[in-house]
């Protein structure tokens, strides 16, 4: 297997409860080329995402944030 790893930081504009935040963790981990998800319990508006950049490209998994109905922007490749 050819996996290529990209990181990126995704911050996100919305305040999302702990609830919330978790469901969001479980959607992004299931959303294709995405190998890991990781936050810091007190930066709670950063997540930062793992991904494959053979299957998927961090526009994508933006898309993904946005099509959730939040508000976020890339922050770091």
């Amino acid at each position: 297997m050819n996996t290529t790893l990209n990181e990126v930081v995704v911050h996100i504009n919305e305040a999302v409860d702990e609830v919330t935040f978790n469901d969001l963790e479980r959607g992004i981990r299931r959303d294709q080329g995405v190998i890991s998800v990781g936050r810091r319990h007190n930066q709670d508006h950063l997540m930062v995402v793992v991904y494959d950049s053979a299957v998927a490209r961090a526009a994508s998994i933006l898309h993904n944030f946005r099509e959730r109905g939040l508000h976020a922007q890339l922050i770091g490749m």
